[in-house]
């Protein structure tokens, strides 16, 4: 929780404390005509956005209002599913590919096949060798550099047609990012992890990149802010207390809303939002993918009586 405290006098100092992630030191601003700090203003590069925050406590990652829910798939598709990840956890994912690559062939062709069976080729050819599949369109000729780019040519392939049924699936770009990165395309890479920053994040591709990677959640925290200047207006009406806000953060780290949680006074929260949507961060990650996610932070401004 950021704290700013202002006595009566120009002089003030506070402590910061950003909620669940970091501690600052910090000092307010000094009133108009006392010199001092200049104000931050806020970057509005990014489109702000109009969501509804998910509850405070827990994992926070969000999911944009036009991102459609993921419906069950049918019931031939969900049995191959589970039976890849099964053969998967087991230590025979290799024989999973296969099974799925036989789907494909009798006709299967729904994009969650394309994603599961894209990324396992994708991690084959990133060099796991649980994953060399002995049949099929890249099996293993027992030369790793024939081997590769086969795997990973698969793999794009696989998930280019994932893509073109999930068109706004920021999973699909990311693991064709990571196709690029082990084919040594980096700048092919960047740009398509960029492309899915703006994307949806979460839903089932993304419990497919978690169930698979093995990955963890790590929330959006704060990595550095300004210090919040105490409004004159506030201070002549004798308004202080905590300003609570809510923060929605795309991929890049943007800040795209700012939701105010508890309001002790207009001004207060306007400088509270003016200092945090300048702040910087770090984005929701599942493993080192980033998501949507929101954070809450806390700025108490004090007034003391003068000494």
């Amino acid at each position: 929780m950021m704290r700013c405290v202002r006595r009566r006098n120009p002089k003030a100092m506070a402590t910061t404390a950003l909620l669940g992630t970091i501690t600052l030191a910090m000092g307010c601003a000094p009133a108009p005509g006392g010199g001092g700090a200049p104000t931050v203003h806020a970057s509005m590069e990014a489109v702000q956005l109009h969501e509804t925050p998910p509850p405070p406590d827990g994992w926070r990652a969000h999911r944009l209002a036009r991102c459609t829910e993921d419906l069950p798939a049918p019931p031939e598709v969900e049995a191959l599913l589970a039976v890849c990840a099964e053969m998967y956890g087991e230590g025979s994912g290799s024989d999973g590919m296969i099974e799925l690559e036989m789907a494909l062939a009798r006709g299967e062709r729904h994009p969650l096949l394309f994603i599961v069976l894209g990324q396992l080729y994708l991690m084959a050819g990133q060099g796991e060798p649980t994953l060399l599949p002995t049949e099929g369109p890249a099996a293993d000729t027992g030369d790793w550099a024939v081997n590769k780019p086969r795997l990973l040519g698969r793999a794009g392939d696989l998930l280019s047609e994932a893509g073109a049924a999930r068109t706004d699936d920021a999973a699909v770009d990311y693991l064709l990012a990571d196709v690029a990165r082990a084919a040594g395309r980096m700048t092919e890479a960047e740009a398509l992890t960029i492309r899915g920053w703006d994307k949806c994040t979460g839903g089932r591709s993304f419990e497919i990149l978690r169930g698979y990677q093995q990955l963890g959640r790590y929330p959006a925290k704060v990595t550095s802010a300004g210090s919040p200047v105490y409004p004159a207006e506030a201070v002549k009406r004798g308004a202080s207390g905590t300003v609570t806000l809510d923060i929605l953060l795309d991929p890049a780290a943007e800040v795209r809303q700012v939701v105010t949680v508890i309001n002790p006074d207009p001004a207060l929260a306007g400088a509270a939002a003016e200092v945090f949507r300048a702040a910087s961060y770090e984005p929701a990650r599942i493993g080192k993918y980033p998501v949507w996610g929101w954070l809450r932070v806390s700025t108490s401004f004090a007034l003391e009586a003068e000494s």
